[in-house]
């Protein structure tokens, strides 16, 4: 049976090849017909580009060489893909005929995902000309990389845990919990040393200031700015992700507590203050110049209470924020957007500091033109390196 067959080839090889070219051709001229709309055929862009081909080309490539690549110019695509399938089903018999089929299918209905060049919210190159450019001509790198790369020096792995423990940031804490890690037994140590020292120092100052809020001899005053202490320390702990996870629900209800307690005493105070400070206005407006001593005394009485109501109005206005970073923390978004607005009433002349805690609060309630306006009225973000860059994107947006 094999033999016969290969006898069979052998005896019409001739025609059975010619039959299988004819094959070959036809195939080649429906495919490349059929996926021509697949390519640029005849476009000024098109043309542009096969010109500018060429002319790189110019005298230094041989004749056949420069006749051979005018079929790949964008052009002649047609040509260049009946020759490829050609080609393509000529060295696969009978194979080729099916692949060549499956690719003309598949180059015919292919998609791909578009790309949006032009969004037209950000403009570039402003930020080009408004950024100063920053170049790391020191050699510095990324502190992170540092710490853990196990290939670094331990002595830059030293300094660099001793520059970031002399300012404990949140960020810098979360760089040092990564070295609790480290295979080193003494970065590892140093980290924990560093972490353990920073909480430590808190709870020190959490315990004295509890002593003195729980002190039922001190004064109103005194339990009151203990307890706004209390609320700072204890925010702090969360903030800079000091407390385990565990345990940061109920040092953010300890917050509340003592924010609470300091808030009960000092906007009573500034309630007082502020009757104070108009009575004695109203005094002033009515006497004569005859009271002179009198006068002197209420002007000073005035001066002194005006200086207690800012400083309170200023505690008030901060007990306020926490509070709404607190809310913010939590997810409770109208409740921050209260205690944010009441702190930037209380404190109009630093509004700006106020602001991008309210633009955090709208942008994720989805309010973007509300974040829009409050980032083009906080014009003294321009000297807060940290916001600028947020600041000039949102007032391009």
């Amino acid at each position: 049976m094999g033999s016969s067959f290969t006898l069979f080839v052998e005896e019409y090889f001739f025609i059975i090849y010619a039959v299988h070219i004819f094959i070959s051709i036809v195939i080649a001229i429906i495919s490349s017909a059929y996926t021509s709309s697949r390519f640029v055929t005849n476009t000024s862009a098109a043309k542009m580009q096969d010109s500018q081909r060429l002319q790189s080309i110019g005298n230094r490539s041989s004749r056949a060489f420069r006749l051979l690549f005018n079929f790949s110019l964008h052009k002649n695509n047609r040509i260049t893909n009946f020759l490829f399938l050609f080609l393509f089903n000529l060295a696969m018999p009978v194979i080729g005929y099916f692949l060549t089929i499956w690719i003309s299918w598949y180059l015919k209905h292919v998609t791909y995902d578009k790309k949006v060049l032009n969004t037209n919210i950000l403009n570039l190159d402003e930020f080009s000309a408004s950024f100063l450019k920053v170049d790391r001509i020191f050699g510095e790198g990324s502190m992170s990389t540092l710490l853990v790369d196990k290939y670094s020096p331990k002595s830059k792995k030293l300094k660099a845990l001793s520059s970031l423990a002399s300012n404990l940031s949140p960020a810098n804490l979360r760089i040092i919990r990564q070295t609790l890690s480290s295979t080193d037994d003494e970065i590892r140590m140093f980290g924990y040393a560093v972490i353990n020292k920073a909480e430590q120092s808190l709870n020190v100052k959490i315990n004295k200031q509890l002593e003195i809020f729980t002190d039922t001899f001190n004064e109103k005053e005194e339990i009151a700015a203990a307890a706004k202490e209390l609320a700072s320390l204890y925010w702090e702990m969360v903030y800079t992700e000091l407390s385990h996870e565990s345990l940061k629900e109920n040092f953010l209800h300890e917050v509340v507590k003592y924010v609470e307690v300091a808030k009960d005493f000092y906007i009573k105070e500034v309630n007082v203050m502020d009757e104070k400070v108009n009575e004695y206005e109203y005094q002033l407006s009515i006497l004569t110049e005859e009271d002179e001593k009198e006068k002197e005394e209420l002007i000073h009485k005035l001066d002194v209470d005006k200086k207690r109501l800012t400083e309170y109005m200023d505690v008030c206005t901060k007990l306020y924020v926490m509070m709404g970073r607190v809310y913010l923390n939590s997810g409770k978004y109208d409740k921050a957007n209260t205690e944010f607005t009441i702190a930037q009433e209380l404190d109009t002349a630093e509004a700006s500091f106020i602001l991008p805690y309210l633009a955090e609060v709208h942008y994720l309630t989805g309010n973007y033109d509300v974040v829009h306006t409050m980032m083009n009225m906080a014009s003294n973000l321009n000297y807060n390196s940290t916001l600028y860059s947020v600041s000039e994107q949102w007032k391009v947006s």
